[in-house]
């Protein structure tokens, strides 16, 4: 249940593959880890990115344009099942506007002590 785990797959997920007729099909990034501090409340990001805040150091984003992808509401859905489903992610939490990681935490009744994801409220 780390975010490491969370890392390869967004990895994996952000791929180019190959048309069946051999056209490379292009792929942004599926989603984007977003180093952040207990106490910051985090910002936003460009339109169609999807943030996954985490407390692990050393993330940062590149925002890159995430052509190929679903819409950023079905990706946080789906981030959001995986970490129920017993993929190995960290759980995750909904950020809204303005609110700190520690904030999120508590209003899910997470302990911000474990490997925590956050999901921006908006990108639901």
């Amino acid at each position: 249940m780390t975010v490491a785990v969370l890392a390869a797959w967004l990895a994996a997920s952000s791929q180019n593959y190959r048309s069946p007729k051999g056209d490379t099909i292009l792929r942004g990034p599926y989603g984007e880890l977003v180093s952040v501090g207990l106490e910051d409340v985090p910002s936003g990001a460009p339109a169609g990115c999807l943030p996954l805040f985490t407390l692990a150091p050393g993330y940062v984003p590149t925002w890159g344009e995430p052509q190929g992808q679903p819409r950023r509401a079905d990706r946080a859905q789906h981030v959001a099942w995986l970490a129920g489903a017993g993929w190995g992610f960290p759980a995750v939490v909904t950020v809204a506007a303005g609110q700190s990681m520690r904030q999120a935490c508590t209003a899910a009744c997470i302990d911000p002590d474990g490997d925590i994801v956050g999901i921006p409220e908006a990108a639901f």
